[in-house]
C-alpha cells in the first residue's frame, strides 16, 4: 500500500507540474494575443501620438485614429465639422484638413477656376490647415508639398479627375490627376 500510495504521489507530482506548465503557457499565450489585439484594435497609433492628439483638440467627438504609411491620421468632429489631424511619427502635429464649399474659396480662386476649367465639375474643396511650427512636408492625393495652409479642389471632367491647388495669397496651380 504505501508503494502505491508513493506512486499516486509521485503521478500527483509530475500531473502537477505539467498542470502548471500549460497554465503559463495559457497564460502566456492570453497575454500575448491581447497584445496584438491591443495593437490591432489601435491601428497602431502610438500612445505618444494619442496624448498628444488629446492635448491639440481636449474638446472633440467621434475620434478615430489610423495609422497610414506616411503619418498617423485622427478623423474627429469639432463644433459640428469633421475633420482630420496628421501626426509624423514622432507625434507632432503637421496639420489638419477640412472639407469646405466651393463658394467658401477666394472669390478670385473661383473666379480663376470657373474661367479656366468651365467644363469641369467641382466635385470636393479640402482645406490644409499647416501646422507653421512643425516643418514636415504633406502628402495628399499621393503627392508630397510644402507645408502651407491650401486649398485642394477636386474636378471632374468626363472621365479625367484632377486636384487643383489654391494658395491663401489666391494663387491657383494643377496639382495632380487622380486615378
Amino acid at each position: 500500500m504505501l508503494t502505491i500510495t508513493t506512486t499516486i504521489f509521485g503521478n500527483s507530482d509530475m500531473d502537477h507540474s505539467a498542470r502548471k506548465e500549460r497554465r503559463m503557457e495559457r497564460k502566456e499565450a492570453r497575454k500575448e494575443h491581447r497584445l496584438v489585439r491591443k495593437a490591432e484594435d489601435r491601428n497602431l497609433v502610438s500612445d505618444l501620438t494619442r496624448a498628444q492628439f488629446r492635448r491639440d483638440f481636449p474638446d472633440v467627438t467621434k475620434v478615430k485614429f489610423e495609422r497610414t504609411k506616411d503619418f498617423d491620421q485622427v478623423s474627429f468632429m469639432s463644433n459640428g465639422k469633421e475633420l482630420m489631424a496628421y501626426y509624423d511619427f514622432e507625434s507632432n502635429l503637421i496639420g489638419t484638413t477640412e472639407h469646405k464649399s466651393f463658394g467658401e474659396l477666394p472669390q478670385g480662386v473661383q473666379k480663376r477656376i470657373l474661367d479656366e476649367y468651365p467644363d469641369y465639375t467641382i466635385q470636393d474643396v479640402v482645406l490644409f490647415d499647416d501646422n507653421e511650427s512643425n516643418d514636415a512636408d504633406m502628402v495628399m492625393y499621393g503627392t508630397v508639398f510644402d507645408d502651407a495652409d491650401n486649398y485642394f479642389i477636386e474636378l471632374k471632367k468626363d472621365n479625367k479627375a484632377i486636384v487643383l491647388k489654391a494658395d491663401m495669397a489666391g494663387e491657383v496651380s494643377y496639382f495632380t490627376t487622380m486615378k
